[in-house]
């Protein structure tokens, strides 16, 4: 993109913390409707594929207005994939290798039930952007892996002089497919200010190509992996 986010636009509301645990929002998000007249606000901007690509995977993505009235849209990514597990993908959240512009990466503390991890990203005209994430990780007896991933703050992680401070959630559900043999599914949601000067609407609009990518490199770089072990 070619601008430089190296000025302000402005405070805007941000997710705030309630009494719910990670999983109960989830499951919140999980039972809404996204078809056709939902009413939810769910718009799809790229169906499920009638076959898996060469990747071996196949997406729908979808998007709605955030409930805090954040300009930036919530996105909901339901995926399905051949060859790999849930354990697979947890391996990758946890330190995502090839994660584009990635400049630093430090695990700041483990906790009970998941991590504090700090990263820096710098990508070409833009100004840096950093995050100070609490990983939360459930394996569920069913043999699913439920994992949220949310902006906190932690005295190791202080703000940069230069760095914006992004914010960002992701929360995801993977597990094995009880009807398609060999086949992991994931549901996940995503939101994410990147403050700034960069417009929500150009994040939104690049939104739903950018999780199929975000995939399609995930993928390649999983089943790459594998077959050299």
């Amino acid at each position: 993109m070619g601008c430089c986010c190296c000025c302000s636009s402005g405070d805007r509301v941000l997710p705030s913390a309630d009494s719910q645990n990670e999983y109960e929002k989830f499951e919140k998000l999980l039972a809404e409707e996204v078809g056709p007249n939902n009413p939810h606000g769910w718009q799809i901007k790229s169906d499920w594929a009638k076959d898996y690509n060469k990747q071996k995977f196949k997406m729908r993505v979808s998007l709605r207005k955030h409930e805090s009235g954040n300009p930036n849209k919530l996105l909901r990514g339901d995926g399905k994939y051949q060859g790999v597990s849930p354990e697979d993908f947890l391996g990758f959240l946890l330190n995502p290798e090839n994660l584009p512009g990635l400049k630093e990466w430090k695990d700041v503390e483990t906790l009970p039930d998941g991590y504090i991890k700090y990263c820096r990203v710098k990508v070409p005209c833009m100004t840096a952007r950093d995050h100070c994430w609490k990983y939360t990780i459930d394996r569920r007896p069913d043999g699913s892996i439920f994992v949220c991933i949310r902006t906190t703050t932690h005295p190791e992680c202080p703000e940069k002089p230069g760095v914006i401070r992004a914010y960002y959630y992701n929360s995801c559900l993977f597990k094995m497919s009880e009807t398609e043999e060999g086949i992991m599914e994931m549901t996940e949601f995503i939101f994410q200010d990147l403050k700034g000067g960069l417009p929500p609407s150009l994040l939104n609009a690049a939104l739903p190509a950018g999780t199929l990518e975000t995939n399609k490199t995930e993928m390649k770089h999983l089943l790459t992996k594998k077959a050299e072990a």
